[in-house]
């Protein structure tokens, strides 16, 4: 297996879905309609990992020989030699979160690919710089004390509640001006971004909102005359210098992918894909350290979207967490049709839920911080695609 490191520029406006969509078709798709459909959509910010997943899986399958896939045709000619290079399914829930000899490479010649993140490229007068960004830890900046914590229950579990301030960093007659304040959950703190020295962006200045209002039409060219003929858009752009990015482990040449365009997410959005291949001692990147005081415990962040029980979740005695729905698509070498409204794809029964990566839970002792870690990595169909990566700080 070679290492690559991915990188994504999108070519303009990008949408990646969650778990609803726009109402689609007519009425053969009320069933469709009634669960995932909304009238006002927004983009997430990041791709999911299934989706990064789907896009390599395609890019292989275009970059292998034309008698197992053909690109004019857009379907896999030999079933077989394409179950040896992309594997026989998309991803699946295991139950017992195990992979074996058999599943660990059921992607075919893709090993494993990381959790993504931000990459910032400029020039310097000594060449090109890149800078990984990720999103803060949900108590960036924050001092959390259990030193005096407080006892509390939550649907039957003990918790303890620290005392919470926040840090707030003003600038003054041109010096920083540096107060604590008690931290207040109705209080809205701006959405940050980090970088491995510890410096900071805000979100507004990466990602720009690309609002469309639109009318929907009935196949006969009708428009709905009710509110449910309406329909809003948020799209994302990023801003110049930015790129999504991720590490790939792979037993295929991708060397010569440069600037190779593909899509990715909803309305068949458009990027340029490039691959340059690093050392096997890469690191994930991860949070710097000291910026955030905790007294008392030790913590656990996560690093992308994770799956975790409700007894893993048990063994932390606080968080400050957010969770997300999570759905995936499921398809197999035999699908000749890959439209969801075809009958063909389906999405998964279960609706998952994840903690948002930036997630942040904290342990009464090391012992147990470390125990976390094992069971959030543990789950290991989902960290073999970059779901279920987190740090002990």
């Amino acid at each position: 297996m070679s290492k690559y490191l991915i990188k994504l520029k999108p070519l303009g406006k990008y949408f990646f879905g969650g778990d609803m969509t726009f109402e689609v078709g007519d009425k053969s798709n009320k069933d469709y309609n009634s669960k995932y459909s909304s009238y006002i959509i927004e983009s997430n910010k990041f791709p999911q990992q299934t989706s990064l997943l789907g896009m390599l899986r395609y890019l292989l399958l275009t970059k292998s020989d034309t008698t197992v896939f053909s690109v004019d045709e857009n379907r896999i000619t030999n079933k077989d030699n394409a179950a040896k290079i992309i594997g026989q399914a998309s991803f699946s829930v295991i139950p017992d979160h195990k992979l074996d000899m058999k599943n660990s490479s059921r992607f075919g010649k893709i090993g494993s690919i990381g959790p993504c993140f931000l990459l910032h490229e400029y020039s310097k007068e000594d060449g090109l710089v890149e800078e990984y960004f990720l999103s803060a830890p949900k108590d960036y900046q924050l001092i959390i004390s259990f030193e005096n914590s407080l006892k509390a229950y939550y649907n039957g579990n003990a918790l303890k509640v620290p005392s919470i301030y926040k840090v707030k960093k003003e600038q003054l007659d041109g010096e920083e001006n540096i107060e604590i304040v008690k931290y207040s959950s109705k209080v809205e703190f701006d959405t940050i971004y980090i970088k491995g020295n510890g410096s900071t962006i805000k979100e507004d200045d990466i990602f720009i909102k690309d609002t469309r209002i639109g009318i929907n039409k009935s196949y006969e060219g009708k428009t709905s005359h009710d509110d449910k003929g309406y329909y809003k858009q948020i799209s994302y752009r990023l801003r110049d210098g930015f790129s999504f990015a991720f590490v790939a482990e792979v037993d295929f040449d991708l060397s010569e992918c440069q600037n190779v365009l593909v899509s990715l997410g909803a309305d068949s959005s458009e990027f340029s894909l490039s691959a340059s291949l690093i050392s096997d001692k890469y690191q994930t990147p991860h949070y710097p350290d000291g910026i955030t005081l905790v007294e008392g415990a030790y913590r656990v962040i996560l690093l992308s979207d994770s799956l975790l029980g409700t007894e893993d979740i048990k063994k932390a005695c606080f968080n400050i967490s957010r969770s997300i729905p999570f759905r995936f698509l499921k398809t197999n070498v035999e699908c000749e049709n890959y439209n969801v409204l075809g009958g063909k794809v389906k999405r998964s029964a279960k609706k998952y839920y994840l903690y948002e990566k930036g997630s942040v839970f904290y342990f009464e002792n090391e012992a147990f911080a470390n125990k976390f870690v094992e069971l959030v990595e543990g789950k290991e169909e989902f960290h073999q695609i970059g779901y279920n990566y987190c740090e002990k700080k």
